[in-house]
């Protein structure tokens, strides 16, 4: 049982802006090769990591759209809110110039383990640059937002805990390894904008939940140091990382249960005509892979926004559209049931948060899983299929086409950076 040095080496190589942000986890996966008990020798670790680069949701940069936010809880005037902007700017720049010096110190460790062949000098260099990187972030967040609290007064400041709480939602809600831990429901009823007795009820339960959601974030997040059961640099311990993984599935439940619940509540209390729109976003953030809007629909609107189409053409991707959207509700729900029981089995979990996270699994997927997955994967490649054959090769060649630069940002905002299984 090993795992190869040719597979830390080739990532490790990479120069693209994932492989760069994922340098920390291709040092934990060549550590991870030697550091495994023999007792696992019959199992498969599956060893990814996530981590986010800016914006809410798990986020370590202070986004600008979380300004506008934090002006409107503590009802800046318009000058307030200029000098605020101004403050983030500010603070921007200087992020910018440190998530630069940390690329380009993954840079040189990179460049000297290819001339030196010798990979280890990620986990010799790795710790210091992560450190520095780290207490960096954390020195210019504190000073962004003591700047900001300074422009507060009178009622302004005793809003300010209501800031500090979005806060923890932003960075603690983030890359959640249970589906539904990451929601914030608070965030899901702001998009839609209810008014009048509606709205009333709705914020006596979202006032409640944001107490209590705010309570659980800041136990997970006193876990999750004290537990993290890996330190970059140093073997692993993998009983340890277990325990810690089981400690933050605890937490993560005890979050997930309190925002379907609270969900649950919300959409009781909310018009009609409002319950499917909800109901569609609590799916979208409980299961976002399984929900994210599917290539082949955004061929379908392309391909409906040609100008040439014949009348038989418009009849056939009409089928089309009618067939595939009958069929992709069950395969969702089906794929989804499937995540949540393989979720309850406990096999693996993660750590981490403000992001990044580390993730661990002994085993390959349940069958079910697979078997729901490759459904909905037939399901779209069939579709996908059929729809080029109706158009011509003219009107192929104006579909969208996958952007690679795309995917790769995609993956930095919190996708698997990298996957390593092992076995005998």
């Amino acid at each position: 049982m090993n795992i190869s040095s040719l597979t830390c080496g080739r990532t490790a190589g990479r120069t693209g802006p994932v492989q760069q942000l994922g340098a920390m986890v291709i040092a934990t996966a060549c550590m991870l090769g030697t550091a495994i008990p023999a007792s696992t020798a019959s199992a498969q670790a599956v060893v990814s990591m996530t981590r986010s680069v800016g914006g809410p949701g798990g986020a370590s940069t202070v986004s600008k759209r979380s300004v506008d936010k934090y002006a409107h809880l503590l009802g800046f005037s318009e000058e307030q809110k200029e000098q605020a902007l101004a403050i983030h700017s500010g603070y921007q720049s200087a992020m910018e110039a440190s998530q630069k010096a940390f690329r380009e110190a993954l840079d040189e460790v990179r460049r000297t383990s290819e001339d030196s062949g010798d990979h280890t000098v990620f986990m010799e260099r790795l710790p210091k640059i992560e450190k520095e990187r780290s207490e960096s972030t954390r020195k210019l967040e504190s000073g962004f937002f003591a700047d900001l609290k300074a422009l507060t007064s009178g009622k302004q400041e005793e809003a300010w805990p209501r800031v500090e709480r979005l806060r923890r939602r932003e960075t603690g809600l983030g890359g959640g390894g249970l589906s539904g831990e990451g929601m914030d429901v608070i965030e899901l009823v702001e998009d839609l904008k209810l008014d009048g007795e509606a709205a009333k009820a709705v914020a006596l339960v979202l006032d409640q939940y944001e107490l209590e959601l705010d309570r659980l974030l800041v136990a997970k997040a006193a876990k999750a140091e004290d537990d993290q059961g890996f330190e970059p640099g140093k073997p692993i311990d993998i009983e340890k990382l277990q325990e810690a993984m089981a400690k933050s599935r605890e937490q993560g439940a005890k979050v997930r249960d309190l925002n379907r619940d609270t969900a649950r509540k919300v959409q009781d209390l909310l018009p009609e005509e409002r319950k499917p729109v909800f109901e569609s976003a609590v799916r979208k953030r409980t299961f976002p892979r399984v929900y994210k809007t599917p290539r082949v629909t955004r061929e379908l609107d392309a391909a409906f926004a040609m100008s040439d189409l014949s009348a038989a053409q418009k009849e056939q991707l009409q089928d089309l559209r009618s067939s595939y959207e009958r069929d992709l509700d069950p395969a969702n729900t089906a794929w989804s049931k499937a995540i949540e029981e393989h979720e309850k089995s406990g096999q693996g979990g993660a750590i981490g948060g403000g992001g990044g996270q580390i993730s661990l699994a002994f085993g390959e997927d349940p069958e079910p899983l697979k078997e729901a997955r490759k459904a909905r994967r037939e399901l779209d490649e069939g579709a996908s299929k059929k729809l080029r054959s109706i158009l011509n090769e003219q009107q192929r060649s104006k579909l969208p086409k996958p952007v690679e630069a795309e995917e790769a940002a995609g993956m930095a905002e919190g996708g698997q950076i990298m996957m390593i299984r092992r076995g005998e």
